[in-house]
């Protein structure tokens, strides 16, 4: 059964923004999360062991919430703000 035309976004930015954040966006926030949490572990050799199992269903689930958004210049935002403070997280802790 096909989509209903009106629930679909008709604009062909925001159809853009929307799937680059989706496919773009959340890769980068599962990549620096999983990097975050791996600088402040005391055993940063097991997180990288369960690192694909972990990346993988994070990045499905933000690929999801990406197409959530009305406004996909505003998951962008949020997917951006999110990188940008991990990545923060990841640097001070870094030994």
């Amino acid at each position: 059964m096909p989509a209903n035309p009106k629930y679909l976004t008709q604009n062909r930015t925001q159809r853009f923004a929307k799937v680059t954040a989706a496919l773009l966006g959340s890769l980068l926030v599962s990549a620096s999360t999983m990097l975050a949490i791996a600088a402040w572990s005391k055993n940063p050799r097991v997180v990288f062991l369960t690192y694909s199992y972990f990346f993988f269903m994070q990045w499905c689930a933000l690929m999801l919430v990406a197409f959530l958004f009305k406004n996909g210049w505003k998951c962008w935002l949020w997917y951006g703000s999110i990188t940008a403070a991990a990545i923060g997280v990841y640097l001070s802790g870094i030994r």
